[in-house]
């Protein structure tokens, strides 16, 4: 039998029937593989009883609940690829995605159903009708090819339209193997609480099941995820640079309360993992330091969606001193190489087949077998160090080419900066807008509403000094001149961050303009 999703999971039920593949972290839901397999062959009969057909594309809308796993292998059973939406994202953005995939249905939750959801045409099903859909008498589960595209995954669009990253079996499952060989996944257990449709849950949240044996446990309520931790004690943890300052924060306030190191993982549920992974954004070397030295070393993973998920990695048996500043090595079975002009190539069985309906950007981006990622990386030994986007390289007027994302890196180690953004192109020097984190400012005496505390002439003596850390660490032409202090985060309600977080540069500087402008008008003096 072909090497797919679908034959995996079902070598994983015939292995073990009776071992627990999918609960939700509430209890209520608590299936088997063989429970979990024979829900799954009912609904996917149910969307065949729908129209759903081999080809079709399945639209889903729904939290982090077991009934998304359920669904989307279910569409895959139909012979349907299966996609997610933001659950936060606005409505007119989702009908668009749905519209430009072509869905046949839509899955949602009717909790997060609004109107302008679905364009006209495209059917509806709610999770709460699931059990009471009609069977189709005469389905036969479809038994997909290695090549047949398995999800699609629309990218952020930082700097334009998504684009709908096609991801066949062959890929997802060759990911899943690589990462079966650096920590073995069978008999683990694996949470899923990231955005759906972003790739990083699917493959920890879905595809761990799937491929690698996993347990899964759904998070509905990010509140309770650390408890859900503590019941579940995964033997793999992903989570993202603001996640892991939140839970560094928090033990650092226990240590100080008299907690002893070896109590810090349990308390988080992290006692019985053995690959804990940072990604999506670069984590501050002192968070990096901190977790090491409590001995829960964070591992730093990268890579896209077009990659699925993971290019390079550092293993559990990598020392962070040996890897600092890096995001790790080539993923097994993959090779990676630095272009001329610096952009980083990556080459592997994980790569997508392309673009859906987009023929143009997938010649632009996959090239000769090799996928130009955009981002700008340099070697450090054996591993990798990216130092930028391509797109987001500042050329200021002096003729100095110049990566944003580094000087904000370095200006976000400090625990004071929550947010920052870098400008200057083709200005004479650079400048930054800084959103500092409220709470850190709260345990040096500043309190009170945020424009209260921007406007404390402390909270100005305490940032200029870390600025005047960070520029030390710069050359020259990177130093940052002049800063504005802001009292309102940056979020994907504004427009000024993607669903995945990431900063919509061109967003952020249009809304604070005026605020740059008299940057410059001041000659680089720093304003609140």
């Amino acid at each position: 039998m072909p090497d797919t999703l679908l034959s995996a999971f079902d070598a994983h039920v015939t292995a073990d029937p009776d071992a627990v593949a999918l609960r939700s972290g509430d209890g209520a839901v608590h299936w088997t593989r063989r429970e979990y397999a024979g829900r799954a062959v009912r609904l996917a009969s149910a969307f065949s009883a729908l129209g759903v057909r081999p080809g079709d594309t399945v639209a889903l809308l729904v939290g982090n609940r077991p009934e998304w796993q359920l669904s989307d292998l279910a569409a895959l059973m139909a012979g349907a690829t299966p996609f997610s939406l933001y659950v936060t994202a606005p409505p007119p953005e989702s009908a668009e995605l749905v519209a430009r995939a072509g869905a046949r249905l839509l899955v949602a939750d009717p909790d997060l159903l609004r109107a302008g959801h679905v364009p006209a045409g495209v059917p509806v099903v709610t999770v709460d009708e699931l059990d009471r859909l009609p069977a189709d008498p005469a389905f036969v589960p479809h038994e997909p090819d290695p090549d047949d595209v398995a999800t699609l995954i629309f990218t952020s669009g930082t700097t334009g339209r998504p684009k709908g990253v096609e991801l066949t079996h062959a890929a997802i499952v060759f990911q899943l193997r690589a990462l079966d060989s650096v920590v073995g996944l069978e008999g683990g257990a694996t949470v899923s609480y990231l955005p759906h449709a972003h790739i990083v849950d699917r493959v920890i949240g879905h595809y761990a099941a799937l491929v690698g044996g996993t347990s899964v446990t759904t998070v509905a309520d990010p509140a309770t995820l650390f408890d859900v931790l503590r019941q579940v004690r995964p033997r793999l943890f992903t989570s993202v640079p603001r996640i892991w300052q939140r839970i560094e924060r928090q033990m650092r306030d226990l240590l100080r309360d008299g907690a002893g190191q070896e109590q810090l993982a349990p308390r988080f549920g992290l006692d019985g993992a053995q690959w804990l992974i940072t990604g999506s954004a670069p984590l501050p070397a002192p968070t990096h330091e901190f977790f090491a030295s409590v001995g829960l070393p964070l591992h730093d993973l990268w890579g896209l969606s077009e990659t699925t998920a993971v290019a390079t990695y550092t293993g559990p048996g990598d020392a962070y001193r040996d890897r600092a500043g890096t995001v790790g090595r080539p993923l097994p079975g993959t090779a990676v190489r630095i272009d001329d002009d610096g952009e980083i190539l990556v080459h592997g069985p994980h790569l997508a087949r392309g673009y859906r309906g987009d023929p143009q950007a997938t010649a632009d981006s996959f090239v000769d077998g090799w996928f130009r990622t955009g981002d700008l990386g340099e070697w450090r030994g054996g591993f990798l160090r990216v130092t930028g986007r391509k797109k987001d390289l500042i050329v200021t007027a002096g003729g100095e080419n110049i990566s944003p994302s580094r000087i904000e890196d370095i200006l976000a180690e400090s625990s004071l900066v929550d947010q920052v953004l870098v400008v200057g192109d083709g200005r004479p020097f650079l400048v930054a807008l800084v959103v500092p984190d409220f709470t850190e400012l709260a345990l040096h005496g500043l309190h009170g509403a945020p424009e209260q505390v921007v406007a404390d002439p402390r909270t100005r003596t305490l940032l200029e000094a870390e600025l005047d850390t960070a520029n030390r660490k710069l050359g020259k032409a990177e130093r940052v001149r002049a800063h504005a202090v802001l009292p309102r985060a940056w979020t994907g309600d504004s427009g000024e961050l993607t669903p995945t977080l990431k900063l919509r540069r061109a967003a952020v500087e249009r809304s604070h303009r005026a605020v740059v402008d008299e940057l410059y008008a001041d000659g680089g003096a720093n304003r609140v």
